[in-house]
């Protein structure tokens, strides 16, 4: 699963970029599943979902809205109430709320394919086998 180096993030956005170019066919950084927070000028901090071996955005969800879906984690926004929870819960700040509708998104790691890690010129992104991961929990 892709980790972040904050140290490293430029604040460039082409992260945000693919991920929007890949899911919705636009560049529209408010629709990517991946987020460059700024907190220049400080370091920028990138959010990411880590796809959880034992997810707790999964048990904070009131709603049963997030599951795995062919192996990653998705949730039903018809399901989602926005109530955020998932938000609160997940220790990786890996959900990101989406600026369009106002609900939790989750990085679906483009199947395995983890373009945002591959296109990162500044080289943030890391990626850690899911035992490693869910070892950290």
């Amino acid at each position: 699963m892709p980790i972040a180096d904050h140290k490293k993030c430029t604040g460039c956005h082409i992260c945000e970029i693919i991920c929007s170019v890949q899911h919705h066919k636009t560049m529209n950084p408010k629709l990517a599943m991946v987020k460059v927070n700024s907190n220049w000028p400080w370091e920028d901090k990138v959010t990411i979902c880590r796809q959880c071996k034992k997810p707790k955005c999964v048990e904070a969800c009131p709603v049963d809205a997030i599951e795995r879906v062919d192996g990653y984690l998705k949730i039903d926004q018809d399901k989602c109430t926005a109530c955020l929870e998932c938000v609160k819960a997940c220790p990786f700040d890996g959900v990101v709320v989406s600026e369009i509708t106002g609900k939790p998104i989750l990085c679906d790691t483009c199947q395995g394919e983890y373009l945002c890690v591959g296109f990162c010129p500044a080289k943030v992104f890391s990626i850690v086998g899911k035992e490693q991961v869910s070892n950290r929990e």
